[in-house]
């Protein structure tokens, strides 16, 4: 008597729960780079103050303004703009005077942004060759090193103050802080008619250091600073108490 045929047991399939993708097989923690978001910069952290968030769309520290208008691949003077001023950022290496000064500018003055962050007119910048008498300096540095720098911050402050009054096509006095002291000449530039003691503090240290310290990019970055945005210093009197140097 022939033996019954044994039954095959049919095969199981898993099926993945949800139907997910299989997962690729790579390298454990490694991210792959999709899409254009891959090359773009964050946005910078924010600062809270309980008066100035009232009044701009952004409040930044200056490092952090800084930061985020130098050009991605800038990566090593990104870098020293990033660590100048903190202690502990090398080992058993005090911080010099000018380093030290430097941190406390980039960490304690605020930066109002009325407006996204963008950048400005190319004239604006063909301007500011004219006006310096500069060519395309983007591959140089300055020879003479620091009074180099702290003649470049004065004609930066000088050639804002121009540009603010030439926007204004009223006879009116532009209403913007650095513009405090001067007047029109009938046609012969601008007259200084008072001292201005924001526009004396923008030439001083450690501005020009900071100008120096953004490299190639830091003409363009302080005449959008000066021109679009608003500048507090904090007081020594007071918690969080700030005064207003540059802006509307």
């Amino acid at each position: 008597m022939p033996h019954p045929r044994k039954r095959k047991r049919g095969v199981t399939r898993k099926v993945p729960l949800d139907d997910e993708p299989p997962v690729k097989k790579g390298r454990i923690g490694k991210k792959e780079k999709t899409g254009p978001e891959s090359n773009q910069p964050r946005a910078p952290p924010q600062t809270q103050h309980p008066v100035l968030n009232q009044f701009y769309p952004q409040v930044l520290t200056l490092r952090n303004y800084v930061l985020s208008r130098l050009p991605i691949t800038s990566r090593l003077r990104r870098k020293k703009v990033a660590t100048v001023g903190i202690g502990n950022h090398i080992p058993d290496s005090p911080l010099s005077d000018v380093e030290r000064s430097l941190g406390s500018l980039l960490d304690d003055t605020l930066v109002g942004v009325q407006t996204q962050l963008r950048d400005p007119e190319e004239n604006c910048f063909e301007g500011w060759k004219a006006f310096s008498q500069k060519g395309d300096e983007s591959h140089v540095t300055l020879s003479n090193g620091l009074t180099g720098f702290i003649e470049t911050q004065a004609l930066i402050v000088e050639y804002v103050v121009r540009t603010i009054f030439s926007k204004e096509k009223t006879s009116k006095w532009p209403k913007h802080l650095l513009c405090d002291g001067y007047s029109r000449n009938h046609g012969l530039g601008l007259r200084a008619f008072r001292p201005n003691p924001h526009v004396e503090t923008l030439k001083q240290p450690p501005w020009p250091q900071l100008l120096a310290l953004m490299g190639d990019s830091g003409e363009h970055i302080m005449i959008t600073l000066l021109l679009d945005c608003a500048i507090f210093v904090p007081v020594k009197t007071g918690a969080n108490n700030f005064c207003q140097i540059s802006g509307k």
